[in-house]
């Protein structure tokens, strides 16, 4: 059956990315793969950005007619654009089908190997899988957006739930159940990880010269895709030969600072790898493919975009034929929509790249004017108009969301530089190359140095920030600049190995001599290898020896451990409609409490208890909620009880392991007196409220 899945997912995949390639060929049409890496995600962002326009002025339901009617409108376009532009997009596919192909095949790999992985351990559960989950199964609930907060009856999600829209957008589609979507996505990300910094990276090398071998280009685009993905940092090399590679606790590369030595200053500093390990379909990764997305279109509009003072001179090439694609605005728009998109998947990355997007623009001003007014003025004014766009791709969001950040402040504590290099060694080693690199060429600079700097700088930027500034939010004061470098270093990650393959091609191409080349072709083989370690201990750790394959279902666990409360889920998907009120136990976050609530997206009076205080901004509000859930459970009093349940408008109460276990008082008998028995599976009931 999970070949089936798996079968069918990629071919809704496929048919979108197909569907796209007249747009994304125009867009694209200097990259190696006339962005076939992109067209997949470029596909979904545009036409669920429509739908979730549409579904939150309430033009439009969130229902599978309005997506496809949807779909149609996007393939319409591209027909359209295929149309008017025929014989120049048949003309560039001809010369590129090859590399095409490739971006599908390496596509394929890497989504079948990941969704193998998943196999061995398909679990949602456990840390805060919980939550990703309640997001989508609320959302594929929902008929109108913003979805309701499963874990705060009568209010709606304020949290970055747009990643999970998608996730629910695409699982409507393809008519998958969301227990086996969730680990398909995930399976999908690592894909267009590979595809995107393939594409990327390759365009990079090529872009120096028309008569370079594409080749090497090629290699440039696998080597930034397969370190981007699988690579970790120095701690693994350095620490697996210390202690002994049995002694090797793969999450140690994310909690070093603060944790080895101990000290008051606890730190997360997590990777792309990592989270595809650990499996939490959260923010952060979800906005993965799009902020790879935003890196090619600010390359194209620095690369390939003639820019003339304020304005734009057209390319000599093709020029009526391109006027689509060609234009600087029409790129900085597309730009702005995908700035937006990242807001509302994880607001941080919205802050981070509009700071790459200055420096990245600056850079560019400088190379063409040097050091004058002019410069400044022209980079000011184009990273604004990117950023305003961006926003206002996400009023629509706004409007129902309030800020969880409580400003910002200077930080209590510093890295040692020491634990600095262990972390983030090889992207200062990268910045020393590349330098070493544009001295030695320097009268002869490309916009391909130009543009690898401004990743690697705005890297060391983002490393930088945390040292100095820090987001306040609820945290305890040994944790208060956690989050703020988690979110600042992951970018930092991110763009630096995304420029890990043009680096070390560039360095190759400029060195003469051939034992030098041997050399450096030696120590770039020994340091990729050091970083590709990573995998063999994360894995191996989370899945074992990938031997025994379950399935790709999330939830199996749920029914193998509590199949009461598993039998209680299935009979609520089948039997309730719409997102009426249920009442279960309030749990601690990070436990399994609130499962009903996750795995139906049927909202529950009050869910895991610090991600609410996080989402609502203090503690009063959740606690209050759980002082009268503790009444509901164990009053005796009928009346009194009768007027909390009506308070919340609750319709279902659940009465289960989990009530039991938090309430040692409970009071049963009240509720068939206040309802009917609708559901019982041994120690598990669900009584319908009258």
């Amino acid at each position: 059956m999970d070949f089936l899945y798996i079968s069918q997912w990629w071919f809704l995949l496929f048919a979108i990315g197909v569907i796209s390639i007249p747009l994304t060929t125009l867009v694209f049409r200097k990259f190696t793969d006339l962005g076939y890496g992109f067209a997949k995600v470029a596909g979904i962002l545009i036409t669920s950005y429509l739908i979730f326009v549409a579904a939150v002025v309430k033009i439009l339901p969130f229902t599978n007619l309005a997506i496809f009617l949807v779909l149609g409108l996007y393939l319409f376009l591209n027909l359209y654009i295929f149309s008017k532009f025929r014989d120049v997009i048949i003309k560039l596919i001809r010369k590129s089908w090859k590399v095409m192909i490739f971006q599908e095949l390496f596509f394929t790999s890497g989504y079948l190997f990941w969704a193998f992985v998943r196999g061995h351990q398909p679990a949602i559960n456990g840390l805060e899988k919980f939550m990703d989950f309640g997001f989508i199964n609320s959302l594929l609930r929902s008929e109108f957006l913003p979805p309701l907060d499963m874990w705060f009856a009568g209010k709606t999600i304020n949290y970055y739930w747009y990643g999970h829209f998608i996730t629910a957008f695409v699982t409507k589609i393809s008519q998958i159940p969301s227990g086996i979507t969730y680990n398909l996505m995930l399976a999908t990300i690592l894909g267009f990880g590979l595809t995107s910094a393939f594409s990327i990276s390759s365009t990079l090398v090529k872009s120096l010269r028309q008569n370079l071998n594409r080749r090497i280009a090629y290699l440039a685009g696998i080597i930034s895709a397969i370190l981007l993905i699988f690579a970790g940092n120095f701690h693994t090399p350095i620490y697996a030969l210390k202690q002994g590679r049995d002694k090797y606790w793969y999450p140690d590369a994310t909690r070093f600072i603060g944790y080895n030595p101990d000290t008051n200053d606890k730190t997360i500093h997590e990777f792309p790898l990592y989270s595809f390990v650990v499996a939490d379909l959260h923010a952060h990764l979800i906005n993965f493919p799009f902020v790879l997305l935003y890196i090619a279109l600010l390359l194209n509009l620095s690369l390939f975009v003639k820019w003339k003072s304020l304005g734009f001179a057209r390319d000599g090439e093709l020029v009526e034929s391109f006027k689509i694609g060609n234009s600087k605005n029409k790129i900085i728009v597309f730009l702005g929509l995908v700035l937006g998109v990242m807001f509302m998947t994880s607001a941080w990355d919205f802050a981070n790249y509009s700071l790459v997007t200055g420096i990245t623009i600056f850079f560019f001003c400088l190379k063409r004017r040097g050091l004058k007014p002019l410069s400044f003025i022209e980079a000011g004014v184009t990273t604004t108009s990117i950023v305003f766009l961006g926003l206002l791709t996400t009023l629509p969001f706004l409007r129902n969301f309030d800020s969880i950040a409580q400003g910002a402040a200077l930080v209590k504590a510093h890295t040692p530089i020491w634990q600095l290099a262990v972390l983030w060694g090889f992207i200062g080693l990268l910045t020393i190359i590349l330098s070493l690199v544009i001295y030695k060429i320097r009268p002869k600079l490309k916009k391909a140095d130009v543009f690898a700097a401004a990743l690697l700088v705005s890297s060391l930027a983002l490393i930088i920030l945390p040292e100095i500034i820090y987001v306040k939010d609820i945290y305890i004061a040994s944790h208060h600049r956690a989050n703020t470098m988690f979110k600042l270093t992951y970018q930092a990650f991110v763009m630096s190995y995304l420029a890990s393959g043009y680096v070390a091609i560039r360095s190759l191409i400029i060195t003469k001599r051939l034992w030098h080349k041997l050399a450096l072709i030696g120590f770039y083989g020994i340091l990729f290898a050091s970083l590709l370690w990573y995998p063999s201990f994360a894995i191996k750790s989370y899945y074992g020896d990938l031997q025994k394959y379950k399935s790709l279902s999330g939830e199996t666990w749920l029914n193998d451990i509590r199949p009461d409360l598993y039998s209680l889920i299935i009979w609520m998907r089948a039997n309730i409609k719409g997102q009426p009120v249920i009442l279960e136990a309030p749990g601690d976050s990070y436990t399994e409490y609130n499962v009903v609530s996750a795995y139906t997206g049927l909202p529950t009076v009050s869910g895991w208890f610090v991600h609410e205080w996080l989402w609502r901004g203090t503690s009063e509000i959740p606690q209050e909620r759980v002082t009268d859930i503790t009444q509901i459970y164990t009053s005796q009093d009928i009346n009194h009880t009768r007027l909390l349940l009506t308070k919340y408008k609750v319709e279902y109460v659940i009465v289960g392991e989990f009530e039991r276990e938090k309430f040692p008082d409970l009071f049963e008998q009240k509720f068939s007196t206040l309802g009917t028995l609708v559901f019982s599976s041994g120690n598990t009931k669900l009584y319908k409220l009258n």
